[in-house]
């Protein structure tokens, strides 16, 4: 039913099919209504003609009375009482003017003459009140039965010249007036006459349709003309005949509806057949349109399935005859030929990187264990590094750093290599997939790559001398599977990186310590999710030498695995930096710092912890918000809380630095530059920062007492902090006689083992008790 074809036939054909019942109905209603208003003037002008005929033989039968009574010798035989002469004008009278029945009665009403044999001469006239009537009035009309016959008659006195006898004349109602008055009327006619013996039918019907008039309505029935429903052959009107008895009959006056409609029903099947060719004709019609519209439809579905399994080729050969149908086959094409584009540009867009046009991650995979599947010859895996390249951004701009990674890509794909593979990993990394007719060969091709790569770049006026760092794996030695090779090639490239090699072959075996390290940071990221105990914090005094009271505490924090025992925090530390954890692992020793020091506050008021962040927390605009938000969670006022930035990552950018660790300070918290003397940073930009103490690298407190450099260091350091109004931590101190000479140079604190090891949160009481009094 839902079918477009079905419903176009439904559409076509239920049009035609309701305006033809609507034209039939119409002309059956008026039909009917016409045909009903047609009849009942019939009738009634029939029944008035009905009157106008009896009272027409009403006169005939005066005047033939009239005749009868006034002639002379017919008074005289009256007169005389001359039956034979009496009987004699009777006859001859009846046979002059055509009457059915003729008598004399005398002045009592006994007849004295008949020509009907029914009436006796001596009998008494059945109907004395008409000749009472008569006597009185001067004659007298009326219907009488006489046998099993209806008679109209009339009776006047026979007068000589008073009245000397009674005279009538009389006309039998039957066929031959039946018949006159159908003429006249058109209708058929039945006298329902009630004869002595019973009931006496004179009609212009045979007898077949007698029945149906007699029994027909007077009216046209509402529902005349519709086949099946009704079957109405006759109106039939009565008009009781009365006289001198009471239910003499009726004359009935009936319509032949068959004859009165037979125009309108030809005329009606002319419409029905006119409205069954129109249907047929529709019908044909809407299964040509529905072909013709359904048929390039489907074809247009089967072009769109193709279209969605990516054929576009050869499918719009068919062609309508439709106008509007090949405008839409043409926006298929259309439609067809940009999605084949488009669908090129996303598969190129989604298999290669949108900078270079090299192949990306996955696409390499895909790739390369489809080359594996076929089991090639040795297969050399290469990833390049650019040294440096995040200065070349920042020195001169994305837009030539984009240009230097496009200038590579073009120089890697130039390289001499058949069926050679090129991939940019990520910012500033490339793999490359090069045959090689042996494995002994790759030494040679990566160097000859790398000269390739570090050819001089000339960019906008620029000339660039790159460097490179190189990691490679070999398959099948290093390994038969993509995923493995292209993982052991990176961790090459990172391995060159951090041994500051330029080219690092794979070895086997190092691989098992990156995965170990990628099962340290699922781990460690569980550990911080799950807050179940593994991770806890530990803090290092602070003393001030002056006043020998501690005041100051670092927070550090530890790690005991449930099945590898106690992880060093230089290892687990090192590796969250390397990615987004770092962050997730800050914001959890925040608040941990936070929670004791508000435990605390009762015994140690003034007690100040300090919290180391990293580079990549100097990089989070939401970092200030958290640590408020979480103040004022707890109740804890910023003065608790020092946040410890080393000097190498305060370095990196140390305008964004200068920045955040600027909105620290102005809500109230002490900024230190952790292991200064290190990271090589300026007057100038120390001068600038906004921190109010310096932190000793212990690379030059643990051997204070034996080196000299050492001792002029320190005391410099220590000279130029307070030069900035600065305070000094030394860290590292170990001995008595190191926190001697550090309180002799003048520094404000120390920390190191010499005062105390790392302690955990149930440990600090019991240090320091001594320091409380």
């Amino acid at each position: 039913m839902n079918r477009l074809r079905t419903k176009i036939l439904l559409l076509c054909v239920g049009v035609v099919l309701l305006t033809s019942v609507v034209i039939l109905t119409s002309f059956w209603i008026n039909t009917s209504r016409f045909t009903g208003e047609q009849v009942d003037q019939t009738i009634e002008a029939a029944t008035r003609t009905f009157s106008q005929l009896l009272e027409t033989r009403e006169t005939q039968l005066i005047t033939s009375a009239e005749l009868l009574t006034a002639d002379f010798g017919f008074k005289q035989a009256v007169a005389t009482q001359d039956a034979p002469t009496i009987n004699s004008a009777l006859f001859n009278h009846s046979a002059r003017v055509d009457a059915d029945l003729m008598f004399l009665t005398d002045l009592r009403g006994d007849l004295k003459a008949t020509t009907h044999p029914e009436l006796q001469p001596g009998e008494s006239f059945p109907h004395p009140e008409l000749i009472r009537s008569a006597a009185d009035d001067g004659g007298a009309v009326s219907f009488v039965r006489v046998a099993d016959d209806l008679y109209q008659i009339v009776i006047l006195p026979v007068r000589a010249p008073r009245p000397i006898a009674f005279a009538g004349v009389g006309f039998k109602l039957d066929e031959q007036i039946a018949a006159e008055l159908k003429t006249l009327t058109n209708l058929e006619v039945t006298f329902d006459i009630n004869g002595k013996h019973g009931k006496h039918l004179i009609s212009t019907l045979p007898d077949a349709q007698l029945k149906a008039a007699l029994n027909a309505a007077p009216v046209v029935s509402e529902y005349f003309g519709l086949p099946f429903i009704t079957d109405q052959q006759f109106v039939s009107r009565k008009t009781a005949l009365t006289g001198a008895e009471p239910d003499l009959g009726d004359a009935i006056l009936s319509a032949n509806l068959a004859a009165t409609t037979r125009g309108y029903d030809a005329l009606r099947n002319s419409i029905a057949i006119i409205s069954v060719v129109i249907l047929l004709l529709s019908l044909l019609g809407s299964l040509i349109l529905a072909r013709n519209l359904v048929d390039p439809l489907n074809r247009l579905v089967t072009i769109a399935l193709e279209m969605a399994r990516g054929n576009y080729d050869k499918l719009l050969e068919g062609r309508s005859t439709t106008t509007e149908i090949n405008l839409l086959f043409s926006a298929f094409t259309s439609m067809a030929s940009d999605i084949r584009d488009r669908e090129k540009r996303i598969r190129f867009q989604a298999e290669h990187d949108p900078l270079t046009g090299l192949l990306n991650r996955n696409t390499l995979l895909e790739k390369l264990s489809a080359r594996l599947e076929k089991k090639p010859g040795a297969q050399l895996l290469v990833a390049v590094n650019i040294r440096g390249f995040r200065n070349i951004n920042d020195s001169f701009g994305p837009q030539l750093g984009d240009l230097c990674l496009q200038t590579i890509a073009e120089r890697l794909e130039s390289f001499d290599a058949i069926d050679a593979l090129h991939c940019r990993l990520g910012a500033d990394e490339y793999i490359s997939v090069l045959p090689l007719q042996s494995a002994d060969s790759s030494p040679d091709i990566i160097e000859h790559l790398r000269e390739v790569l570090e050819q001089k770049l000339k960019i906008q006026d620029i000339t660039l001398n790159l460097q490179f760092t190189i990691g490679y794996a070999l398959y099948p030695d290093n390994g038969e599977r993509a995923q493995s090779l292209l993982r052991r090639a990176t961790i090459a490239v990172d391995k060159a990186r951090q041994t500051t090699q330029a080219i690092h072959a794979y070895v086997n075996g190092e691989d098992e310590s990156h995965l170990k390290s990628l099962a340290i940071m699922n781990d460690l990221k569980s550990a911080i999710a799950g807050d179940d105990g593994q991770l806890y914090m530990c803090y290092q005094p602070k003393m001030h030498l002056e006043r020998q009271s501690i005041e100051k505490m670092e927070a550090l924090i530890r790690w005991k695995h449930p099945v590898d025992g106690f992880v060093s925090p230089e290892l687990f530390i090192a590796l969250a930096e390397k990615s987004t954890l770092i962050t997730e692992l800050t914001d959890w020793v925040i608040e941990r710092v936070i929670k004791d020091c508000v435990g605390w506050q009762d015994r140690y008021p003034s007690l100040q912890v300090a919290i180391n962040i990293s580079s990549k927390d100097l990089e989070r605009e939401e970092l200030l918000p958290n640590v408020r938000t979480l103040l004022q969670k707890y109740a804890l006022t910023p003065e608790h809380l020092c946040f410890e930035m080393t000097e190498r990552d305060m370095m990196a950018d140390p305008d964004h630095a200068i920045e955040l660790m600027s909105r620290f300070t102005r809500e109230g918290f002490d900024l230190s530059v952790d292991d200064y003397g290190i990271g090589h940073s300026s007057l100038s930009k120390l001068k600038q920062m906004p921190v109010t103490e310096i932190k000793i690298d212990k690379s030059f407190v643990q051997n204070l007492e034996t080196s000299e450099s050492d001792r002029i260091i320190v005391k410099s350091t220590i000279d130029l902090g307070h030069s900035f109004g600065l305070g000094v931590i030394a860290e590292g101190v170990e001995t008595e006689a190191a926190s001697g000479l550090l309180r002799d140079m003048g520094c404000d604190y120390i920390q190191g083992y010499f005062l105390s090891r790392p302690l955990e949160v149930s440990q600090i009481d019991q240090f320091m008790e001594p320091y409380a009094s």
